[in-house]
């Protein structure tokens, strides 16, 4: 009986601890993709630190190692279940001029609720920060094109710095 009474605590511990695991991470991973490409879409600046929210995916932000020299890679693209971030904070330097400029975004209230198998995509025009999120539909024939050049196929919605929800 003593062994009985045992293996029944240890079941409604796992029970207990299945529940508050699946609601403490509910909603928050989702299946999506992270990307930018400077070489191709900001060929006039150079990125020098990034970072999507709070996710532990090392290319949804800078390597530490590469920070701390004040340097980045120039493009990198991810995707699977990942946190999806409140923020993304970029960094960069103009070629030209040698200006440097930083933005970070705000997220929450510019995400639509469901960003599943969506790219959240950057680059940057300038002083100016552009963020989009680059949707699985196809783009209409008669829809503008919108965001990134490799990407023209997709329906793309600007995030930033036109849209807010």
């Amino acid at each position: 009986m003593e062994g009985l009474k045992k293996l029944f605590g240890y079941f409604l511990l796992m029970v207990f601890l299945q529940l508050t695991s699946g609601c403490a991470s509910r909603g928050d991973v989702v299946w999506h993709g992270f990307a930018f490409n400077f070489l191709v879409d900001s060929p006039d600046a150079v990125l020098l630190d990034y970072r999507y929210g709070d996710s532990k995916n090392p290319a949804a932000r800078n390597a530490p190692a590469l920070r701390d020299r004040g340097k980045s890679d120039q493009q990198s693209t991810t995707s699977g279940d990942m946190l999806r971030g409140d923020d993304l904070y970029v960094k960069w330097r103009l070629k030209d001029t040698g200006e440097v400029f930083e933005d970070t975004v705000d997220l929450k209230a510019r995400l639509p609720k469901n960003i599943e198998e969506c790219r959240i995509y950057f680059l940057v025009r300038g002083p100016q920060l552009y963020v989009y999120l680059i949707t699985p539909q196809l783009r209409a024939k008669d829809e503008p094109r919108n965001g990134p050049a490799g990407w023209s196929y997709r329906h793309v919605l600007t995030i930033y710095p036109d849209l807010v929800k």
